[in-house]
């Protein structure tokens, strides 16, 4: 299971709206670009999934004061969640 376009969209533009910012650490800027081709080559894998669901929960505060759809991101981190518990095949 991948996320919509529209999901796509909503996690790639909050995250990206954080995490592309000089102040935050080169690993977390890689861990969200490798989320990111993975997103566009639909080849995510449980623990970019995990790294996600991590990374939103993380920033969920930020949800209601910066961002206008909370709807769609609490959707996605839902999503998220649930396809980061899925067992490796």
């Amino acid at each position: 299971m991948f996320y919509t376009m529209e999901e796509a969209a909503v996690l790639c533009g909050f995250l990206e709206l954080y995490l592309n910012r000089d102040s935050v650490d080169a690993a977390v800027r890689k861990n969200y670009e490798k989320f990111r081709l993975g997103l566009v080559q639909e080849s995510l894998g449980r623990d970019d999934y995990i790294w996600a669901a991590k990374a939103l929960s993380f920033l969920r505060p930020h949800w209601w004061q910066d961002h206008e759809d909370h709807r769609a991101l609490e959707n996605a981190l839902l999503k998220t969640q649930t396809l980061a518990l899925k067992p490796k095949k």
